[in-house]
């Protein structure tokens, strides 16, 4: 299911009930998915990196500082530049004490190893290498659920070759290539909805559903329910298809945009289902998520 992947709910659980340690701060790496599989981290489609100019790209790390700083400037130097810090990233210091992770900033600009914050440090430093890290996520906040979004925009390098292909999900590793997936989801900051479908039909019952004709849609089953068999089209594996004829509590569901493709249901089904988005990134283009592209939650 969309959110922390299983290494990363047992790393959690393991250290909350006290059989390991915390573990340590990672550096992130952003990827793209044409197709989604599983929390254990397998069945992904990540784009391809050969000849499209895809990389992951880094949004979280640590970089010491090189000098003191103050309250009463916005300016830190920085033992090296990155290369991955982008404007509108927070920043926040691990070794002050005693609250390590204390927030100093966001940053404005990042050139050389001269850090500039877009407002004075909100705290000094402890001494002179304090060790600071990135995120283009700021700290989670409220209840049920607590979230994050990205407040950096990010860019990939622009598509080349084939190009990245349709992008409909995100995920975040803790390594360059391969690593650990730590959580993932769906482009799209959409709702999962419940919804019913009877036999011998298209047409599945979603309250409130607020959807418009030729929306991407994805179908689970993992919150209870049982999805229904299919003639025509699949709603397993999170296939992508689309809403066609919505209305306020009722969606019908095609395989394709344009002309209908219906699905047609040999069995009744229900669980749940989210509206997402799709993006296509031919060769040529440069994949860009703006602010709040990107939402973490946890209950």
């Amino acid at each position: 299911m969309a959110g922390f992947s299983n290494y990363t709910a047992n790393t959690v659980l393991n250290y909350l009930t006290g059989q390991t340690p915390a573990p340590t701060l990672p550096a992130v790496w952003l990827a793209l998915f044409t197709a989604v599989g599983t929390d254990a981290g397998t069945g992904f489609t990540e784009v391809s990196t050969a000849g499209t100019a895809y990389a992951r790209l880094q949004v979280a790390g640590s970089v010491a500082a090189t000098a003191s700083f103050t309250t009463g400037s916005p300016n830190i130097t920085m033992t090296t530049n990155p290369g991955w810090v982008v404007p509108g990233m927070s920043v926040y210091d691990t070794t002050k004490t005693p609250a390590p992770g204390a927030f100093v900033g966001t940053v404005l600009t990042y050139v050389g190893t001269a850090l500039v914050l877009t407002a004075n440090s909100a705290i000094a430093s402890q001494g002179t290498t304090d060790n600071l890290t990135f995120s283009i996520f700021p700290q989670a906040s409220g209840t049920s659920p607590a979230s994050t979004q990205n407040t950096a925009a990010v860019s990939y390098a622009a598509a080349t070759g084939a190009g990245f292909g349709t992008v409909i999900a995100w995920g975040l590793y803790d390594a360059v290539t391969v690593g650990n997936l730590l959580e993932w989801d769906f482009l799209g900051n959409f709702n999962w909805l419940p919804f019913e479908i009877p036999t011998a039909s298209s047409l599945a019952t979603v309250k409130g559903n607020g959807m418009s004709s030729n929306d991407p849609v994805v179908f689970t089953a993992e919150f209870g329910g049982t999805l229904p068999t299919l003639s025509t089209g699949t709603m397993t594996g999170y296939t992508v298809n689309f809403v066609a004829t919505p209305a306020t509590d009722a969606i019908n569901v095609d395989t394709t945009t344009g002309p209908a493709t219906p699905i047609v249901t040999t069995s009744s089904g229900s669980g749940m289902v989210r509206k997402i988005v799709q993006q296509s990134i031919p060769a040529g283009v440069t994949a860009s998520f703006a602010a709040a592209a990107f939402t973490l939650t946890l209950s």
